[in-house]
């Protein structure tokens, strides 16, 4: 065993996630890490061997792993979890209401709740998969109710990843949405998650020690409900056919229009990088979050030497 390489492995692993004042447990070290070269016992061994040297940048304190000297933030995880707890109960709530839309066939939890990590602050983020040919009208009686009923309120009703069940292999291979499958939570359509994680086992370049829809990380804490509603497939008959067909396009055409106009000050490149929009999937991440994770994970290995 390579002891230098390993120890830099644990520690890169760690840092990614310190950029979320979130220290992590052995076992979510060894599923991270970017290293399958060493069998799991001996991993655990060396985290608690490196972790209790006093040198060592990262340390351990009841069952978790930081980077030193930030301990504290073991109490803001416990925190966090508590918090998401509450945040889960919304989830189920609110999935009840997306579920019955037109054309939506799963839906999942991203961000922070994905890994029980949501603050007061923290938005309810959703990704809904829908049907082929069927994702513009889907997405835009979705706005639609959120812009009307909800006042435009994204705390608990914020889904800006849609993609259509026959597209399911994400186009940005990296890091961060590696680390966004491998967490990745349904509240509707189990069976349609591990389709949509089995589309993307890229990420094992990125996390080799991963397991296919690993429960640990995939589930959502409560019993799901897969049975698609009744009052969705009536709602589907008024979008059959060549009526749907051009409401479909017509709605993309608008969305697209929409984004140029906002945005026309924005590259074109990186315009259509934050907001696909396509017949087969539909993000809007204004903020770039991805861009801004990637470039502080990149300065913290830089900072440890690591890059």
């Amino acid at each position: 065993m390579n002891t230098q390489e390993t120890k830099e492995n644990i520690l890169k692993t760690l840092l990614y996630y310190d950029i979320f004042d979130h220290p992590l447990k052995r076992d979510e070290i060894f599923i991270f890490l970017s290293q399958n070269t060493i069998p799991k016992p001996d991993i655990l061994k060396a985290i608690d061997s490196y972790s209790s040297d006093r040198e060592s940048t990262f340390g351990q304190r009841d069952g978790y792993i930081y980077i030193k000297p930030n301990y504290h933030f073991i109490s803001k995880r416990l925190q966090k979890e508590k918090y998401s707890r509450k945040m889960w109960k919304a989830a189920r709530l609110v999935t009840h209401i997306i579920k019955r839309f037109p054309f939506v066939r799963a839906v999942l939890v991203t961000g922070t709740l994905s890994k029980n990590s949501s603050v007061k602050e923290s938005d309810l983020d959703f990704m809904v998969i829908t049907a082929k040919d069927r994702l513009w009208i889907s997405r835009t009686l979705l706005m639609l109710f959120k812009k009307i009923f909800l006042l435009n309120n994204y705390k608990f009703f914020c889904i800006n990843y849609y993609v259509t069940e026959d597209n399911l292999e994400i186009e940005d291979k990296n890091i961060f949405t590696a680390t966004e499958i491998a967490h990745i939570k349904a509240t509707f359509n189990t069976e349609l998650m591990d389709k949509y994680v089995r589309s993307n086992m890229w990420i094992k370049n990125y996390f080799p020690n991963y397991t296919l829809c690993d429960p640990y990380l995939h589930s959502s804490g409560f019993k799901v409900n897969n049975r698609r509603s009744y009052l969705q497939k009536i709602f589907e008959l008024f979008f059959a056919g060549r009526i749907g067909d051009r409401l479909n396009d017509r709605f993309m055409r608008v969305t697209s229009n929409y984004w140029k106009h906002k945005y026309q000050d924005m590259d074109e490149s990186e315009r259509n990088r934050i907001f696909k929009t396509t017949k087969s999937i539909s993000t809007a991440f204004p903020g770039d979050m991805q861009e801004k994770i990637l470039t502080e994970y990149s300065n913290k290995l830089k900072q440890f030497n690591l890059d």
